[in-house]
């Protein structure tokens, strides 16, 4: 299959099979998007505004000057995903967006849940405005990527998260010990409702066949892949976790082929453990967060992961020598080297060393 954007799709797709199996073609993986000299890249900072406000056609106009802007480098492959905001998987069981001036590239929803006993069952709403609007937006991506780019996977808040996001944190924390009963069971419905949206998603989004599926991590399989997570464990005890949130986890990462994991922030760290002990994980997204050391220099919790037999993606990558000091200390099976990188010329230097060095 040829895309129009990334005319190697195909020879691409050979090196993430074997990435897949452990295998290393040449050297890891590279995923580099670096702008093209005197064009215009376009602005998809606001795209979720545009999207919840149904004005998909702009997003697409901006997804056009992206494309024709950019230049695709080592195994980075164009995709855009048909996403309202992190929390859309919340919205999807009646909330609202809302957006702040402040911070007009997210938005949040409104949180619905002020008691547990009126608003159980949890049912997602498929007449809702936003779930029906999801669909039509991947189906108009769908059309708008065909022999261009893919449609990947749009950003699942689920599980323990999207609770998160229509109760708020501070009374969740509360209900572990005054609700327990409806937080299992308002877990237990959210989590049911996981397979049926990512399978709604992946078909609307003509995903599948040759054209795989990839996500807001920047990866790619032949089958079904997604980021998962629950940011919520940072406010949480590994027995809380064991009881509520790591059986989601485990349920998400089986029901796909592949996935990453987003480990967001050292106040997750306490669950690391229980995180590397399942299986179907493949990959851990280190994210230390703002302020804070650059993930690539958390060497500790980097082998920890690779010891476990999991992959790593390194990301903020933004010169040759970072690369050189990462590859004095991990293995080079499983790591994908996310670039930030000005150019071609310097994304070039260091897939070249890499295939040189490894």
């Amino acid at each position: 299959m040829r895309l129009e954007y990334k005319p190697d799709f195909d020879s691409v797709k050979n090196a993430w099979s074997a990435y897949w199996e452990g295998q290393i073609v040449k050297r890891p993986l590279v995923w580099a998007q670096v702008p093209r000299p005197g064009k215009e890249r376009g602005d998809l900072s606001r795209r979720y505004w545009h999207a919840v406000h149904g004005d998909f056609g702009h997003v697409m106009e901006q997804i056009d000057l992206w494309l024709e802007g950019t230049e695709f480098l080592g195994e980075a492959i164009p995709m855009a995903a048909p996403d309202f905001g992190p929390d859309q998987f919340a919205a999807f069981f009646g909330s609202d967006f809302e957006f702040s001036d402040a911070s007009p590239d997210t938005d949040w929803v409104q949180q619905v849940i002020d008691d547990w006993d009126s608003f159980l069952p949890m049912r997602l709403d498929r007449e809702g405005k936003y779930w029906k609007g999801i669909i039509e937006y991947s189906r108009m991506l769908a059309a708008h990527a065909e022999g261009r780019y893919l449609v990947s996977v749009a950003d699942l808040h689920s599980n323990m998260d999207a609770l998160l996001a229509l109760r708020g944190s501070e009374r969740l924390c509360m209900d572990f010990y005054d609700h327990p009963r409806q937080v299992e069971e308002a877990m237990r419905q959210v989590r049911g409702e996981y397979p049926p949206v990512y399978r709604a998603l992946f078909e609307a989004g003509n995903m599948g066949g040759e054209r795989g599926s990839a996500g807001w991590a920047p990866f790619w399989c032949g089958g079904s892949f997604a980021t998962i997570q629950c940011d919520f464990l940072a406010l949480l005890s590994p027995e809380i976790s064991r009881r509520y949130v790591i059986p989601a986890l485990e349920e998400e990462a089986s029901f796909l082929d592949r996935c990453v994991y987003h480990l967001d922030g050292p106040g997750c760290l306490p669950h690391l453990d229980d995180i590397l002990s399942l299986k179907d994980i493949d990959v851990i997204q280190w994210v230390p967060g703002a302020g804070r050391p650059a993930m690539h220099e958390w060497m500790d919790v980097l082998k920890r992961c690779q010891d476990a037999g999991k992959g790593l993606q390194l990301y903020d990558i933004r010169d040759l020598d970072t690369v050189k000091k990462i590859a004095r200390e991990l293995d080079p099976e499983g790591l994908l080297y996310s670039l930030d990188v000005p150019g071609r010329e310097e994304a070039i230097e260091i897939i070249d060393w890499l295939e040189k060095n490894t």
